[in-house]
Formats: structure tokens, C-alpha cells, sequence
């Protein structure tokens, strides 16, 4: 067999998006936490719709949204589990209204139509509170299963953000303008990393954290070397001197080029990448049928011999027809067993070892539109796994 984790984001209930947005929770999200409440069988989960009704206690009613998260994917029968995400309102936007030193400007448009609030430097940038430890001792007291904390990495966040403040601070001393926009990244990056991420990540490991998933999907926008050697510092500095589980979670980006710096990922356990949305929809296990791994000896070749999180999910849109394969509904791509199955085994082959491959999606499936699509979806790659006849220990 082989082991399952969650990536990332899920669809956040819609009885819980309308009380953070307070819109009056309705008849119809009632039904929605019954259906799930029974089919989860989560213990007294009326109670939440009591509270919901009275809308006095928001940490009770923000302990349910985590609890109905991870009992649905443990349900699935994921091996690695976090809460999909489901008390962050967005992943950038999340992290920057918890530190210091940043301002935000507006909205611009992100993944799949969804937006997020981009945000300047304005001055020296720090931890003003907890980013993700909330979520996690909540998480740690409601799981039954290994938990990973997904946290968006400080050269993404340095990259996604405008550098206003160390750009003027910089600019005088340096001898262009294109060299104090380089320093400034790397004063901005850098300064995330020893102000903000290395004490998050601190009293996480203190809390109890034993996994924690850096995203940096910005880690190929500029595929000259010194900006990648400037993601590998951040991620080697972030992670130096802390004795847990650290991985790397990259998705639409140039692997090409990826490829050959992460080797120099110091303290590196696992690549969680992206595949599935690359690949046919053909079942075999041979190169012309599953061209869309073929990257994935890149990283082989390239001196990787850490572990994978391979993405056997399609995860965004999907506008083609069904196949015999995979299904569609709703523009939602559901992707058969036996499709998974020979994507997981053929990327055995690359690597040469089966123990190395964890199953995952490509990225989060917050782009998704319901619970009962991702349920689709997950169920059927944890029972691709277990079609397998390996077997694994965590």
C-alpha cells in the first residue's frame, strides 16, 4: 500500500463561511451539518447548530469547523491529515494580517478566479501574533490521526508582496535600481525568516508539531540563480537547528529548473508536487501514457534522493469530457482508482522506491465546489492505495 495526505485547503463548510461573514445561518446549512454530522458520525454535533442559533461562542463554534474537517478526512482514511485550512481565509492574507510591517493595498486576482489581498512593506517586518498555533492545538486535540502544518513560506510571501519599505531603505546605497530591488528581496525574505517563521515554526515544535509542509509556489517566478539560491537559504534557514519534519509543497512551476536546487535543501524529508494536471487520462504505466510525470526524473537525475508527495489529483477546473477513466462533474475531474493506481506505480519505477511515495492532489482543493466532490476524489486515491501490495510504516 502506499500512504495518503491531505495537501493543503478543502472547501470551507458554507455554514461556517456564513458565520465568519455573519450572513444568519439558514434552514439549509442546518441540513448540511446534519448530513455531515451523521455521515461523519461526529459526537454530539447538535450542539453546534445550538450554538450557531445563539451565536455567543465563537471558539466553540471555530473547534467545530476544525473537528468537522478532520473527522471527514479521517473518514476518507487519510494517513496525514490537517484541517483543510478551514480557519484561514486565505493563505497569504492569512499569514500578513499576523505580522507586522505590512500594509494592505487592495485585492488582485489569484489562482482560478480567486483573489487575495495584496499587501506593501512599510517597515521592519515581525511577529505580532501566533500565525497558525491556534489552529494547531486545536487540530492536536481533536485528531486521531499524524498531523502536518501546511504554512506559506517566507520566500513566497516575500515574492507576492511589494517591497516599499527596504527597496527606499536600500536604494541609496546601492549602485542601480535593479540592484537595490535584488537586495531588498533578500532583506525582506531574510528578515521573514528570522522575525516571523523561525519563532512560528519554534512554538509550533513546542506545541507539539512534528510536520510542518512549507508551500512556496513563487519558488520558479524568477529562475535566475541567485533568486534560487535565495529560496534555498530561506527554506535552510527556516528549518536549521529544529529536529522535526520539514517538506517542500511546490505546484505549477518550472521543475525543470526546481529541480536542480532542491539537492540543497538541507533538512528536507519530502517534495509534495504537482503531476496530475499534466497527465492523460489513459491508464498504463509506461512513458507515453504518463508523460505528465515525466519530470519527475528530473529530480532523480538531478541528485534528489529525498522522499515524494505525488500529485495524483487534478485539482482546478476541468472543461473536458469524461473518460472511461475519470469523470467529470461540475467541471470537477474524478479520477478512477485504477487511473491513481498506475500514476503511483509508475512513478515508482522512477524513483526505485515504492516507501518514498506518498500519495497526495496536486495542490489544495479549496478550488473545488463541494465536500461531496472532494470526497469523490480523496476516497478514491486512498483506495488506489490500497490496491497496492506494498506495505509501508509511517
Amino acid at each position: 500500500m502506499y500512504l495518503t495526505q491531505e495537501i493543503g485547503s478543502i472547501p470551507k463548510p458554507k455554514w461556517f463561511t456564513n458565520y465568519i461573514k455573519k450572513v444568519p445561518v439558514s434552514e439549509k446549512d442546518f441540513e448540511e451539518i446534519v448530513f455531515w454530522g451523521e455521515f461523519l458520525e461526529i459526537e454530539n454535533y447538535r450542539s453546534l447548530i445550538e450554538l450557531l442559533k445563539q451565536n455567543e461562542d465563537h471558539d466553540g463554534i471555530i473547534r467545530w469547523a476544525v473537528t468537522f474537517v478532520i473527522r471527514f478526512f479521517e473518514k476518507i482514511g487519510l494517513d496525514v491529515i490537517y484541517t483543510g485550512e478551514v480557519l484561514r481565509k486565505e493563505m497569504y492574507e492569512h499569514a500578513i494580517s499576523r505580522i507586522g510591517g505590512f500594509k494592505f493595498l487592495g485585492e488582485v486576482q489569484s489562482l482560478d478566479n480567486r483573489y487575495y489581498n495584496i499587501a506593501s512593506v512599510v517597515d521592519e517586518v515581525y511577529r505580532k501574533k501566533p500565525i497558525y498555533l491556534e489552529e494547531f492545538k486545536i487540530a492536536k486535540n481533536v485528531s486521531r490521526k499524524k498531523l502536518k502544518v501546511p504554512i506559506i513560506g517566507p520566500y513566497t510571501l516575500a515574492d507576492w508582496s511589494l517591497n516599499q519599505y527596504y527597496y527606499i531603505r536600500l536604494l541609496k546605497k546601492a549602485a542601480s535600481i535593479k540592484e537595490a530591488k535584488k537586495r531588498a528581496r533578500e532583506k525582506l525574505a531574510l528578515s521573514l525568516v528570522e522575525n516571523v517563521f523561525r519563532k512560528e515554526v519554534r512554538e509550533l515544535i513546542e506545541n507539539g508539531a512534528e510536520w510542518i509542509q512549507v508551500d512556496e509556489p513563487a519558488a520558479t517566478t524568477h529562475p535566475d540563480r541567485e533568486e534560487m539560491l535565495l529560496f534555498v537559504e530561506c527554506f535552510n534557514e527556516l528549518t536549521k537547528g529544529f529536529h522535526i519534519r520539514f517538506s517542500l509543497h511546490n505546484c505549477y512551476s518550472d521543475y525543470n529548473i526546481l529541480s536542480k536546487y532542491v539537492p540543497m535543501l538541507e533538512n528536507c524529508y519530502q517534495l509534495a508536487l504537482e503531476f496530475a494536471n499534466r497527465d492523460t487520462l489513459n491508464l498504463g504505466k509506461d512513458d507515453e501514457n504518463r508523460v505528465g510525470y515525466s519530470e519527475l526524473k528530473l529530480f532523480i537525475e538531478n541528485g534528489y534522493n529525498g522522499n515524494f508527495g505525488l500529485g495524483v489529483l487534478h485539482v482546478l477546473d476541468y472543461d473536458g469530457e469524461s473518460k472511461n477513466f475519470a469523470s467529470v462533474e461540475n467541471k470537477t475531474l474524478i479520477e478512477s482508482p485504477y487511473l491513481i493506481r498506475d500514476r503511483l506505480d509508475y512513478a515508482s519505477k522512477i524513483v526505485g522506491d515504492p516507501s518514498k511515495i506518498m500519495a497526495n492532489p496536486d495542490c489544495g482543493l479549496r478550488t473545488r465546489r463541494d465536500w461531496k466532490v472532494v470526497w469523490k476524489k480523496l476516497r478514491n486515491m486512498v483506495d488506489a492505495a490500497k490496491m497496492e501490495d506494498k506495505v509501508k510504516t509511517y
